[in-house]
């Protein structure tokens, strides 16, 4: 068992540091000489840089090791020493990745280019099972004592630290930064759900056997048939409940709008599958989890 944890240990830190230096090419390559900015503690560093010239790295650092200090109950322990590691690394990468920066003639581009570089190094920090601290952990404790939800708490933070800075950066650099923030927020998704997330589908139709057949058969997905009941007439229902790829979905509206044209159908995103049909966590992965599980069972 050790040996399986040594290698997702290394897999994790391979992950935090490519990711890392991502991070922090993002930040000195195109975001500082261009004189955009950031959400979160990352854009709270920079501010203080534009009006004081102290390194982000500094201040970046001091910041996440305080926050994390504050709310370290909020992350796991695995969690919380990865999270340690990524801070200390982008510090450190903050300070070596000086010598290259991309001023480009079309103004759009650097925001384009910090967005896909920032976003792919949290994507990959949060992979390796770490996390960038600041913000998410002051968005776990706003939800706590404030009873805000982590999305929203996410964007006050963002808003709070974005819209003061266009007394530092201008008003053309603040709408360039909410596009960096824009694609930032894409290129994380797509680091972490692939280039083809999932969907759930419910379908409510009273040719419910028709239409799961019909999925069967052309799409061979695997299909659960739950009991439902409306509650206005009381009338029993059957609901079929479907994971599948985005691709599929055009393929199975068209089966239901053949079959049933009058049937209810919700169609929504889905952050992780796992199970037949789809991707398992590798034999490492779930044989360390089992592991951990039953340590903590027999504490």
């Amino acid at each position: 068992m050790k040996s399986i944890a040594n290698k997702e240990t290394a897999k994790n830190m391979m992950l935090i540091i490519i990711g890392s230096f991502l991070y922090a090419t993002s930040v000195n390559v195109f975001t500082v000489p261009n004189d955009l900015a950031e959400g979160g503690l990352t854009g709270f560093s920079l501010i203080l840089f534009y009006l004081t010239k102290i390194e982000p790295s500094y201040t970046i650092f001091i910041c996440n090791i305080v926050i994390i200090a504050i709310g370290y109950k909020f992350l796991d322990k695995k969690t919380l020493n990865y999270t340690l590691v990524a801070n200390g690394i982008i510090s450190v990468l903050l300070l070596v990745v000086t010598k290259w920066e991309f001023i480009p003639e079309t103004t759009l581009l650097a925001p384009i280019g910090s967005g896909i570089f920032m976003g792919a190094g949290i994507g990959l920090i949060m992979l390796g099972h770490g996390t960038t601290a600041g913000s998410d952990i002051l968005a776990k404790i706003m939800q706590k004592y404030l009873g805000i939800n982590i999305p929203t708490s996410l964007l006050l933070i963002d808003i709070f630290i974005v819209l003061p800075s266009v007394f530092i950066i201008g008003t053309e650099n603040v709408f360039l930064t909410l596009v960096n923030l824009y694609i930032q927020t894409k290129m994380i998704d797509f680091v972490l759900e692939g280039l083809n997330p999932r969907k759930s589908i419910f379908i409510i139709s009273e040719k419910y056997d028709a239409i799961a057949k019909q999925i069967e058969t052309q799409i061979g997905r695997g299909i659960t048939l739950l009991d439902g009941s409306g509650h206005y007439t009381g009338n029993k229902k059957q609901v079929l409940y479907i994971i599948i790829s985005r691709r599929e979905v055009l393929s199975i509206k068209r089966i239901v709008e053949a079959i049933d044209p009058n049937a209810f159908v919700t169609i929504s995103d889905v952050q992780e599958v796992t199970g037949e049909g789809f991707t398992y966590l590798p034999q490492e992965e779930q044989a360390e989890r089992i592991t951990e599980a039953e340590e903590q069972g027999l504490q």
